[in-house]
């Protein structure tokens, strides 16, 4: 036998003198249970596998016990909680008022819910108003700062949206249609001072 056989023979031999084998080394190796249960039976007494046996069956005997106490106290408590929650019986006096006495149910009216109105916005075909100007709107060639001024809408009147919108120079466009004519209008200043107001109607 080499080295390890033999050290492994010795453990068993020494743990059986100890009287308690090691289950791992018991399972996977030869010379150790060859010497453990060899000096076991120079001794009389029992091989290892018996004593492995007996010692699992203690702990299977002791998990059981545990298994069961919990089952009885689970249904204990599930008693007691029911027994907790039960209704109580009134009074025969009490059945015999709530007898007698008729049911009223209250009436309460169904409330009417009010459509949401839809906004109105600036959009192609629809009518804005000028507002908020200091005198007049201008009217540009084109939706940009650099464009010629072409005309002029005063504060109050009621112009056409004909194209748009188009984000240009930080202010969004719109080309509108007046009395005087028609021209690219900034809808609002940057600080959001509204120059076209959507209205209502064609």
């Amino acid at each position: 036998m080499g080295m390890d056989t033999e050290e492994m023979y010795r453990r068993g031999v020494a743990d059986a003198a100890q009287g308690e084998p090691h289950p791992f080394y018991y399972q996977h190796y030869y010379q150790y249970r060859r010497g453990y249960d060899r000096a076991r039976r120079s001794r009389g007494l029992a091989g290892g596998y018996q004593t492995l046996y007996r010692q699992r069956r203690v702990w299977l005997l002791v998990a059981a016990g545990i298994v069961l106490v919990g089952i009885a106290a689970f249904f204990s408590i599930r008693l007691r909680s029911q027994a907790a929650i039960a209704p109580t019986s009134a009074p025969a006096s009490a059945l015999a008022v709530a007898t007698r006495l008729p049911t009223r149910t209250p009436i309460f009216p169904t409330p009417t819910l009010e459509p949401t109105p839809t906004p109105v916005v600036l959009q192609i075909g629809a009518s804005a108003q000028v507002v908020n100007t200091e005198g007049t709107l201008r009217g540009r060639k084109q939706p940009s700062l650099k464009a010629a001024a072409i005309t002029a809408f005063k504060a109050g009147e009621r112009v056409r949206i004909l194209e748009g919108p188009v984000e240009a120079d930080g202010f969004t466009w719109w080309k509108i249609e007046g009395a005087s004519g028609n021209g690219w209008s900034a809808q609002q200043s940057k600080e959001g001072v509204v120059w076209l107001q959507p209205v209502e109607g064609q």
